[in-house]
């Protein structure tokens, strides 16, 4: 790949921000497609140009590490510290059973044409399907945020599931990785034991961590917004890192630190709300450089040669199927407001299941030597792309049908 001199980045990132500026002023009208899902049409654009054009572009890949270690973390914070914790409580349980149970129904039923029709053993098939069954909060968070036909009651079921269950398939998906490409064996006992203790040594890892953070702003009476935010970053990576660093989850652990750190909605201070305001930046300006990416790297891992008309007809199940039977199911034990479901309900959780680049980057991090990573890829990056493209026209005419 040819070397990029800083003048041409420098140039790329003010054109990067004066589109961004034009995106949200052109599109504005245009409410069926979210600005955010201009980003990725343009990252697929410039996808499409760098691979079949000479134009002298480098084809631009995706960093699986960058992903979870520098995008996971602030993007799961920022969404994560806007929710109170008793407000977060109303919908734990639901948000946790959609985010397990949920998941175990949605792999299994993932699982049972990869293995029948696109030769996958049962541990690969099991290891895809997992993968595929997560619904990204970096994903979920730009279809939903600031729609208000959403309740808050829905949006913290939405939002706090898609979190919980990455957390959930990040964990599961290393269980299986393990048994398949180290030999591994696997027990119900012993898989149960080390998953609980992922969880629960996450959310321990990350209530330390924040209510330290906490302690020390106190101690040192770090009034200025800059402190503070200083503070949070330092919470929401250091949690990220050092989960990973123990083997424990990390996403997990920044979702713990974010509600332990505390938010505090009646807080009314001019620092409060710089604080507030930056961090809303951190999250959409981070959401914009993550789905360019996504859409700038299609052409580096899909092939066109993986498809099939086969692939096409499992994709259609798995992009349709899976969660929403998962949802049907559960749908009698799930409650929002005290509650049951409707079908619209359903459905609306259903279409916020949009995919992202988690996926992507798990699947990057399974060993080369892998002969269906290409195939897995190539199924992936088609699943996110339709899911973040037909997902926003149906959840609209969803909350439209819902209000008329």
């Amino acid at each position: 790949m040819q070397e990029t001199s800083l003048p041409t980045i420098i140039t790329i990132i003010v054109l990067g921000l004066i589109t961004l500026n034009a995106l949200s002023y052109y599109t504005r009208r245009i409410k069926i497609i979210a600005p955010i899902i201009w980003v990725l049409i343009i990252g697929f654009s410039y996808s499409v140009a760098a691979h079949f054009f000479s134009l002298g572009i480098p084809e631009i890949p995706l960093d699986p590490e960058i992903v979870l270690y520098v995008f996971v973390p602030l993007l799961v914070f920022a969404s994560t510290q806007k929710i109170c914790l008793s407000h977060l409580s109303k919908v734990l349980a639901p948000a946790s059973l959609t985010a397990t149970l949920g998941i175990v129904v949605s792999m299994l039923i993932m699982a049972l044409p990869l293995y029948f029709f696109m030769s996958f053993s049962p541990l690969e098939a099991l290891l895809l399907g997992v993968i595929l069954s997560a619904t990204d909060p970096l994903a979920v968070g730009a279809l939903i945020e600031g729609n208000k036909k959403v309740s808050e009651s829905q949006k913290l079921l939405i939002e706090g599931e898609s979190i919980l269950n990455d957390g959930f398939v990040v964990t599961v998906s290393g269980i299986f990785a393990v048994m398949i490409f180290e030999g591994g064996e696997f027990s119900v006992l012993s898989s149960g034991k080390e998953f609980l203790q992922h969880v629960l040594g996450a959310i321990a890892l990350g209530i330390i961590i924040a209510r330290g953070g906490r302690w020390l702003i106190n101690k040192w009476h770090s009034d200025s917004f800059s402190l503070r935010v200083n503070m949070t970053l330092s919470i929401a990576y250091g949690s990220f890192a050092l989960g990973e660093l123990i083997q424990v989850s990390g996403i997990l652990a920044v979702f713990a630190a974010a509600l332990a750190y505390g938010y505090k909605p009646k807080l009314d201070d001019h620092n409060k709300h710089i604080h507030n305001h930056l961090w809303e930046y951190f999250n959409y300006l981070s959401n914009a450089v993550l789905f360019f990416l996504l859409g700038a790297s299609f052409f580096v891992y899909f092939s066109a040669d993986s498809l099939t008309m086969t692939l096409l007809c499992v994709l259609a199940f798995l992009l349709i199927a899976p969660r929403l039977i998962s949802l049907m199911i559960l749908s009698p034990f799930i409650k929002i407001d005290g509650a049951k479901l409707n079908k619209k309900e359903i459905l609306l959780l259903n279409f916020a299941g949009a995919k992202g680049a988690v996926s992507i980057a798990l699947i990057l991090l399974l060993p080369d030597s892998f002969a269906l990573k290409e195939t897995c890829l190539s199924i992936a990056f088609l699943m996110i792309f339709l899911s973040l493209l037909i997902y926003p026209i149906c959840l609209g005419q969803i909350i439209k049908s819902e209000t008329s």
